[in-house]
């Protein structure tokens, strides 16, 4: 189990600031598609951030 302390989160945070990290999108569902997405995720085949658009 890893542990965060607060030095971490305040250098994540900068980095994220910086554009160093980025979030990987793997797919975009509309609000009408939330339960396919849900599905795919519960499924395991994520392999990025699934998102709803409202």
């Amino acid at each position: 189990m890893a542990r965060q302390s607060r030095e971490d989160l305040l250098t994540l945070r900068q980095m994220i600031e910086e554009g160093k990290v980025k979030p990987v999108v793997e797919r975009t569902y509309s609000l009408a598609e939330a339960a396919e997405a849900v599905r795919h995720v519960g499924a395991h085949h994520a392999r990025g951030k699934v998102v709803l658009s409202l």
